[in-house]
Parts: structure tokens; sequence; C-alpha cells
């Protein structure tokens, strides 16, 4: 019979020893424990982002914007003429949980605030008042200045407008009125849970002016687009009425300012004006109408955290 050479039978012995099995076995093992681990912690991870879209949900889903948006009147009676106007149809309401956007100038009185400098002097009652100086600060009283970078519904400086050219040349047109321009930033939810923000501008006729109603932003269903709903109506006072007999709607009372006389011309029509529009952000975006016209560019915005971090000056 025919023998194998020695070292031929060490290298089958070793290649089937006992302690290469174990060897093998162990890596065989030490792979299914790695892998049954990998899907814990992918388990793991998926039940912590699950808990944390929970969370988002439970709070309400919000995207911060910047919003500008100018309102302006078309002139020509030419194109006002263009629909009827009907009194009895006009259903005209404030809705409700709406604000108005704050403005720095009611609580400050600092010439670096100002978009325009001042035409005419201050009353004596806030002459007095600018020129007391300041005050001890006093515990509790709840007052702070505003916060331009986190404060949503302020309306902002017009050093923060992207529009101003674009308010120029609608008034260098001539056939146009700027009534309402503002920008201000605020979070946008879902449908239903919008906040309405109030608008009132042009010329003011005792306690009411030409331009009023209200404008929200909210999203659509699949949150790929904003949706900017607008409920205006504009005011021509005194002259001859057309017949109708127009009815306007009592401004909330916590909006009323002071304006004097709280009488008004009469009325002699009103244009009403309900439009939507799925925004693009960073587009600028134009709602035409008979009467009025609007121009609105939403952009995203990151607000700063609430608190500074300890890297923060």
């Amino acid at each position: 019979m025919h023998k194998q050479p020695e070292t031929m039978r060490q290298t089958a012995v070793a290649n089937h020893s006992p302690s290469r099995g174990v060897k093998s076995a162990r890596r065989i093992w030490w792979g299914r424990v790695v892998r049954a681990a990998r899907s814990c912690i992918a388990l793991l991870a998926a039940t912590f982002v699950w808990a944390h879209a929970g969370l988002a949900e439970a709070q309400g889903f919000q995207r911060w914007f910047q919003v500008e948006m100018t309102i302006f009147s078309n002139e020509s009676g030419a194109d006002r003429e263009r629909e009827f106007w009907d009194a009895a149809n006009a259903e005209l309401s404030y809705p409700p949980d709406m604000v108005r956007l704050g403005r720095l100038t009611d609580l400050l009185f600092l010439d670096w605030l100002a978009s325009e400098p001042a035409t005419d002097p201050l009353a004596p009652e806030l002459e007095r008042l600018r020129d007391t100086g300041p005050f001890h600060a006093r515990e509790a009283s709840g007052f702070r200045f505003p916060d331009l970078q986190r404060d949503p519904f302020l309306e902002l400086p017009a050093t923060y407008s992207d529009f101003r050219q674009t308010n120029q040349a609608i008034e260098r047109a001539g056939q146009y009125r700027v009534l309402y321009d503002t920008v201000w930033r605020q979070p946008v939810g879902e449908e239903g849970a919008e906040t309405p923000v109030l608008v009132a501008g042009g010329g003011r006729y005792g306690a009411l002016t030409e331009l009023q109603g209200s404008v929200a932003l909210y999203f659509n269903a699949n949150r790929d687009r904003v949706i900017f709903s607008a409920d205006l109506w504009l005011v021509e006072f005194g002259g001859a009425t057309d017949g109708g007999e127009w009815s306007l709607p009592p401004l909330p009372e916590e909006f009323r300012e002071n304006a004097g006389n709280s009488a008004a011309a009469a009325i002699s029509r009103v244009f009403t004006m309900r439009q939507q529009r799925e925004l693009r952000s960073g587009e600028f975006h134009y709602l035409d109408h008979p009467a009025l016209g609007i121009v609105v560019q939403i952009t995203p915005y990151d607000r700063p955290p609430s608190e500074p971090t300890e890297n923060q000056p």
C-alpha cells in the first residue's frame, strides 16, 4: 500500500483538527451576535425616530417663514366697473383668533427704528414721554424688548424688505396706489391651525380704513406648498352710492385704535377679494383683482434657539 508522506498527513490533520472546528463555530456564533445587535440597534433607532415623530405631531407641524406682502389699489374706474358688486351678497367678517402684527414704534421712540423721517411733530404727551428718560428697572414688570430674530408676527423694519423697488414702481405707475406693505416672520402649520393676520391700510375715514380684512398662511395636505389665503375688502367712501346698503363688520375691540372722530363718511361701494394661492418659497407671487392687487413672497426662516448656548456671546 502506498503511504502518504508524513508532511501531507500532518497537513490533513491540521486542516481537520478539533481546534479549527471550534474557531469556525466561534466565528459563526459571533457573526450571529453582531447581526442580532445590528438589528436591535436599528429597531431602537426606528423606535426613537417614531417617538420623536409622534411628539412632533402632538406639538403640531410647523415651519417658520419670513413673509413679505404689498397690497395696492387699482385706481382705474374702468377696471373697477368690470364686475358688479352686490351689497346683499357681501358677507364680510373677521375670523376668530386673529392677531395684529406687533410694531416696534408702538413701544420705542428711537430714531433708528423709523423707516421714514417724521413729518409731523409729536403730540405734547408723547414729547413729555420721550423726554422723561429711562426708568429704573422694576421687578416682575412683565416688559421685555421685542426680539426681531425670534418673535412671531412682529412687523420688521424696512431694512428687511425686498419689495422697496417693487413698491416704488407701483407708485410711479400712476394707476396704482400702495395701501399696505409689511414684512414679518411666523410659524406656518396645517390647515385649521392657521393664525389670521389683521390687514388695515390706506386712507383713514373716522374709525375705518379703506382696506380691511385678514390674510392667513397654512400648508396644503402634502406639506409641500404653503397656501396664502386673503379675505379683504376695499371701501369707497363718499360720493354717490350704487343703490346698495353696505354694511361693514365692526373691528374687534382689542384692535381698535384711538382715531378721534368715530363717525365715518358714507360708503359708496365695497370691493371684496377672496383668493387663495399656492406659494413656492423664494418666488414672487401676484394675485390679481379688478380693484386690488397683492404681491407676496415667503422665504424659509431658521429661527434661532430661544436660549443662547454657552458658546454664544
